[in-house]
């Protein structure tokens, strides 16, 4: 068993690993080398980018069986993220698998100890199944991830293995995450000159965007600066010139034709209660039917948001799968 560090003479083995043990995997997509390249290697954002010595495979008679990819976080990055913190960076784990028919052979073990080594000197260390993964995750815009959840790829809940790995290295799953997914012909929801007229009793204005993507809270002219060439949709809310409510969608076309994605589902706090998130679905799967969409699926945290996981399911969503988020 050899553990080397990125170089690039790796990628056709990475890729090849990647496509070989994820086909199974729930949205997965076929991945290129040029891919991996654009969204892994080359990944450069304001405040992170890769780091070659971060990126550790196992290989066995010239196969990969096994990958770690960690990275650290500046300290400007990490009080964005929690205002609380106390300094220093931060180091996170994006990304650790090894092939199952390698597993319960030290190869994990060994991984994780080359990661951590890497991550030597951080404040704190932590595991990053999606939500601010700059590299499996898709927190700076609505694009496919290559796997999993519409966020990003995790941890499946049932993953016994894996948890417990995880817990041995001092790791709890925070949440249970439920991926919701629906029969776009089936949904329950209201027309959309229904919802638009429910919006506008409340003195709400619909507005329907796409490759647009209005700031929540703010003036409703104001818009996210994203990564160019994204597809999406979004139906908003607006009061007296503010963007008080909105739903993104964004079609995960590398999937399968005819699959939606919901990617943010919010309403300013002071507006909640008052059947936007309900009107705003209406619209949004309104939008997407339009656009010959068949289905669509959401990830859902019914702990920390129990009324948007109830929302979805009394409009015709149906638990799909279930994440351990970390």
């Amino acid at each position: 068993m050899r553990f080397e560090s990125w170089r690039p003479g790796l990628l056709p083995d990475v890729v090849r690993f990647w496509n070989r043990v994820f086909a199974s995997k729930r949205n997965y997509f076929r991945l290129s080398e040029e891919l991996f390249l654009s969204r892994v290697v080359r990944k450069r954002t304001a405040v992170e980018e890769f780091d070659p010595a971060g990126f550790v495979v196992a290989r066995e008679g010239g196969e990969v069986v096994g990958l770690i990819h960690v990275g650290m976080r500046p300290e400007a990055l990490v009080r964005s993220l929690d205002p609380s913190w106390p300094g220093g960076t931060q180091g996170y784990v994006a990304f650790l698998y090894v092939e199952a028919g390698r597993r319960k052979k030290g190869i994990g073990g060994e991984l994780w100890h080359r990661g951590l080594e890497r991550l030597r000197g951080a404040g704190q260390v932590v595991l990053d199944g999606q939500c601010w993964n700059p590299f499996y995750g898709n927190s700076e815009g609505p694009f496919t991830p290559f796997w999993g959840t519409p966020e990003g790829v995790s941890v499946e809940w049932d993953s016994y293995e894996t948890k417990k790995f995880l817990a041995r290295k001092g790791f709890a799953p925070r949440f249970k995450g439920v991926q919701l997914a629906a029969e776009l012909a089936r949904t329950t929801t209201a027309p959309l000159e229904t919802a638009e007229r429910s919006l506008a009793r409340g003195g709400f204005q619909l507005r329907m965007l796409s490759g647009e993507y209005p700031e929540l809270g703010r003036a409703a002219k104001e818009r996210r600066v994203l990564p160019p060439g994204l597809e999406f949709d979004v139906a908003v809310a607006v009061l007296q010139g503010r963007t008080v409510g909105l739903i993104a969608a964004f079609p995960l076309k590398e999937v399968r034709a005819g699959l939606q994605a919901i990617y943010e589902a919010n309403v300013v706090e002071e507006f909640r209660g008052r059947a936007l998130g309900r009107n705003l679905l209406a619209a949004a799967i309104a939008r997407m039917r339009s656009s010959g969409a068949a289905s669509c699926e959401v990830l859902t945290i019914p702990e920390i948001s129990p009324v948007a996981h109830k929302l979805y399911l009394a409009a015709g969503f149906a638990p799909a799968a279930s994440w351990a988020v970390y």
